[in-house]
């Protein structure tokens, strides 16, 4: 025993001494310096990073002084800085420059360049006729790429399947797509824990795999400040059947979609405050043709018509003076998807969504 320990003791102080020998700089610096996620004051939307040409272009409210604004958020990569520092006012009147140094010493110039949104904004790709196929996947997203601000649940329904794509675009007539969102039956291995039924979701945000929680995988919301007055937008909706629970039992229910806007304010993230909100849930079937909804906004408070679901989950209401910092737009195909419930094959079309003003 008092050998083993003997050579226990000496084995440690060698790896000590090994270790203390060793360059802090062994492993070398850090050549990394790229601007990773960045926002500024004001912002509307989300910002366009091309890591090709060091530029980003943002757009900000129609009511900001573009003369003294700051970046407001900013991830850079491990180890790195950048100058002038973040919360520098400058002048976005004409593109401003900012360096990025790693840890080494290596330095890249990003041009932020910033635009001024009209007084009534729509947001991109409403009209859903852009759609691009996102790497090392085999489904098409909305969008021009991956600073799209639309997402689908695609990702976590694919997981168990390759045929179970919730979202995808549906060519109407010459070159217009609509989106078309379907709710699919994602099969036994999923009832095990009770998510059988995926409803096919489309919304502003980003979905981000969370296995161990899929419902918080999607990431509602993206900066927007202005105040509509009302949204429209072109559907049709057809109830699959049969409607199954998430564990595959059939329910004696006939499926609806729902499709609503949020307006928040999130100056306090733990204390975010709704601001107005336009709900609609379609009929089980609206007939052949798309139809044109129109919904109204509610600001303030909402009233026992809406569902609870529907209200703030922390109770916090904002006044009709409140200004929004986020909006959060949803088509899902079923009401009650986020039980993981629905209509086998339900599906919903979507087109030339829009804000009024």
């Amino acid at each position: 025993m008092k050998k083993l320990l003997f050579y226990s003791i000496l084995i440690c102080g060698l790896l000590i001494t090994t270790a203390a020998c060793v360059d802090d700089q062994y492993f070398g610096t850090s050549d990394k310096n790229d601007i990773r996620y960045i926002t500024i004051e004001n912002q509307s939307g989300f910002s366009i990073i091309n890591e090709e040409t060091k530029e980003i272009n943002i757009t900000v409210d129609a009511d900001a002084d573009v003369t003294k604004l700051a970046i407001d958020s900013l991830a850079l990569s491990t180890f790195a800085t950048i100058s002038p520092v973040k919360e520098t006012i400058r002048d976005f009147t004409s593109p401003q420059t900012y360096t990025v140094t790693a840890e080494n010493g290596n330095k890249a110039i990003y041009t932020i360049i910033v635009t001024q949104e009209g007084a009534n904004p729509q947001l991109e790709n409403s009209a859903f006729d852009d759609w691009y196929m996102p790497s090392g996947k085999a489904y098409k997203q909305p969008g021009l790429n991956d600073n799209t601000i639309w997402a689908t649940a695609n990702d976590g329904t694919t997981t168990t399947s390759a045929a179970n794509v919730t979202t995808y675009p549906y060519l109407n007539t010459g070159t217009d797509y609509v989106a078309q969102i379907i709710t699919k039956d994602l099969g036994s291995v999923s009832g095990i824990v009770g998510q059988r039924m995926g409803s096919g979701t489309l919304f502003t945000g980003k979905f981000v795999l969370n296995i161990s929680n899929p419902p918080a995988s999607a990431q509602f919301g993206i900066p927007f400040t202005a105040k509509p007055k009302s949204f429209s937008a072109e559907i049709k909706y057809t109830a699959g059947t049969p409607y199954q629970d998430g564990k595959g039992k059939v329910m004696d229910k006939t499926d609806q979609a729902d499709i609503y806007v949020i307006l928040e304010n999130r100056d306090n993230p733990s204390a975010i405050k709704r601001i107005a909100t336009g709900w609609h849930r379609t009929s089980t079937t609206t007939g052949v043709n798309l139809q044109n909804i129109s919904v109204n906004l509610t600001y303030g408070t909402l009233d026992s018509s809406y569902p609870d679901y529907q209200k703030p989950g922390n109770g916090l209401y904002g006044s009709a003076t409140d200004k929004p910092t986020h909006i959060i737009v949803v088509f899902a195909s079923s009401a009650d998807g986020i039980l993981y419930e629905g209509g086998v094959n339900s599906t919903l079309y979507v087109n030339n969504f829009k804000l009024q003003y």
